[in-house]
């Protein structure tokens, strides 16, 4: 939306904020600046009501955010972030991308409360995709790049997780991340503070959202405002990463990709990026199959003679060894730590991501060919599949140097098994299985951790770049199921054990997902209802009733309606 559309709708919402609720808005917002928090909290929920009995949306959300608002700095981060959003919700129905990319950025701030880096990532990138929209962004992409560093704190949480990382060095790469974190969080509310609050159309917030600037971070004089501020401190403590007593490796989050920060790197121009020429077949192909050694067989990739050649790299220093891979979202690989973001030539990139997916295995070349050019004579797709299988050495030869990654043998290529490969959709399934188990032997406290490491890893579809390929999409099916149980199971759990922002965050993930999901919605209205948040729950019936009809043509089942019934009765 314009920034001139955008000055005329909130034109036109000022024109009706005679209307009931304001006063009591208006005057709560006075209160707010004087900190007198309970009488405050206690007029916005009267103008709540009032706005939502006459059907006025602006005034709703901005009583919510206020709401939130007072619980964080109260210390409730799970009211908050209910109040943020059912705030948030009410927004992205009115024509408004600059309120709903501020409201995205306090969600942001909430999760970050929670220890959900992951969770505060995506609402970042929200915020930046908003505020884009209404030209009123921090300038330099500073939303998405926060949101980049708390992907990078969750990628450390991970590697720190799986043991492939000796702890005191994962928690020294987490503080300096965290430490950067804290500077552009600050740099975004500075930016904010001056250029989107002083706008007349702007609601006015509690200013108690970020501490003083860094200098300040040890006055320890007695105030309410410590309550709030304390978790801000303890994301530069060195003391260990947040952790929940259930689920420690659990991070939620929305369906929107964090994207790896790329690394610099020079890119030379090579062979990859010429286009095929009509040069013979088998010497465009031994060349490429043999370039690493001139005594190999024709039908071998040579290994490497001399682990020295390895361990000369200034990567092998790197405590994490070997190949990573990430195939739920966007693909990232890592050797030692170092990030390959420059890949060879057009087609290596997705070649890779066939031999991954099916790395316990060889595949024919002439399968290869077929596969990725369907469409070229038989001789042109070998001859493109050469080039495209060079490409792919090339990439991987300038981060390993001459260890082969890809093996030509028998007619087939495969990755070399000896190289040491962690892939998180390995240890996904791993995760999935021993949840299983433990449920089936009444383990809760397994099978809540093992749900939670498999929740932790699915950052994504599963192969999400190759999204329109038949050979991916039984897999993410698959994926998608095991993932979808996981939440279910999770938070049904902590449903039963009144964790209730646990269960609703954890449902709201399986709608970003489903939107028709029935049992997410279930729980979502059970633990509103439960915390007496009657109206929230009857918004999230409507709400499934909606996708139910514009998606499936269907109406809520008959134990949706009758348990909305019942729980709507007790909180009556």
């Amino acid at each position: 939306m314009t920034s001139s559309n955008h000055v005329a709708a909130h034109r036109s919402r000022r024109a009706g904020r005679d209307r009931p609720g304001w006063q009591r808005y208006r005057r709560a917002l006075d209160l707010l600046q004087r900190q007198e928090w309970d009488v405050a909290l206690s007029l916005l929920a009267e103008a709540e009501v009032v706005f939502r009995t006459t059907n006025d949306a602006d005034g709703q959300w901005r009583a919510l955010a206020a709401q939130a608002e007072i619980h964080l700095s109260q210390g409730h981060a799970h009211l908050a972030m209910a109040r943020a959003l059912a705030a948030l919700t009410i927004i992205e129905q009115l024509d408004d991308p600059r309120a709903c990319g501020l409201m995205a950025w306090r969600a942001a701030l909430i999760a970050l409360q929670h220890g959900d880096y992951r969770a505060a990532g995506a609402y970042l990138q929200r915020a930046q995709l908003c505020l884009d929209m209404a030209d009123a962004a921090p300038p330099g992409g500073l939303l998405a790049a926060t949101a980049q560093l708390c992907a990078e704190v969750v990628r450390w949480q991970q590697v720190m997780a799986q043991g492939r990382i000796d702890r005191a060095e994962g928690e020294a790469a987490i503080r300096d991340v965290r430490a950067e974190l804290m500077r552009h969080l600050l740099a975004i509310h500075e930016y904010i503070a001056e250029h989107c609050q002083s706008a007349p159309e702007a609601w006015i917030w509690i200013n108690v959202d970020l501490p003083p600037p860094p200098p300040m971070l040890t006055d320890h004089s007695p105030s309410l405002l410590q309550r709030f501020l304390a978790w801000w401190r303890s994301i530069l403590a060195p003391h260990a990463l947040p952790n929940r007593s259930a689920a420690p490796h659990l991070l939620v989050d929305d369906p929107l990709l964090i994207e790896e920060p790329p690394a610099k790197a020079e890119h030379a121009v090579n062979a990859c990026d010429a286009p095929i020429t009509d040069a013979p077949v088998e010497e465009s192909a031994r060349a490429s199959e043999t370039s690493l050694s001139a005594d190999a067989p024709e039908d071998e990739t040579p290994r490497a003679t001399a682990a020295s050649d390895v361990s000369a790299t200034p990567e092998a220093t790197s405590p994490v060894r070997g190949l990573t891979v990430y195939t739920f979202g966007t693909l990232r690989v890592y050797y030692n730590d170092t990030l390959i973001d420059q890949w060879e030539g057009v087609r290596s990139r997705s070649l890779f991501r066939f031999l991954i997916a099916n790395r316990h295995a060889p595949i024919s070349k002439e399968r290869l060919a077929e596969l990725f050019w369907p469409d070229s004579e038989p001789e042109l797709a070998r001859r493109s599949l050469h080039q495209a299988v060079y490409c792919l050495r090339q990439t991987f030869k300038r981060v390993i140097g001459d260890v082969p990654v890809v093996l030509f043998i028998n007619d087939c290529y495969r990755l070399a098994p000896d190289v040491p490969l962690w892939v998180d959709s390995d240890a996904f399934e791993e995760a999935i299985a021993a949840a299983r188990s433990a449920w089936s032997r009444g383990d809760m406290g397994g099978a809540i951790r093992e749900y939670g490491r498999a929740i932790d890893l699915y950052q994504g579809d599963y192969m999400a770049e190759e999204r329109y390929e038949d050979w991916v999409e039984e897999r993410r099916i698959v994926f998608q199921s095991a993932y979808l149980e996981a939440l279910h199971q999770l938070a049904r759990t902590y449903q039963e054990r009144k964790d209730y922002p646990m269960a609703i965050m954890l449902s709201q993930r399986a709608l970003s997902v489903d939107s028709c999901d029935e049992d997410a919605h279930r729980v979502l209205i059970g633990c509103y209802a439960a915390q007496g948040l009657r109206h929230l729950a009857m918004r999230q019936y409507q709400a499934c009733a909606t996708a139910l009809r514009s998606q499936l043509g269907l109406s809520p089942s008959d134990e949706l309606e009758d348990f909305v019934r019942r729980v709507i009765e007790k909180t009556e």
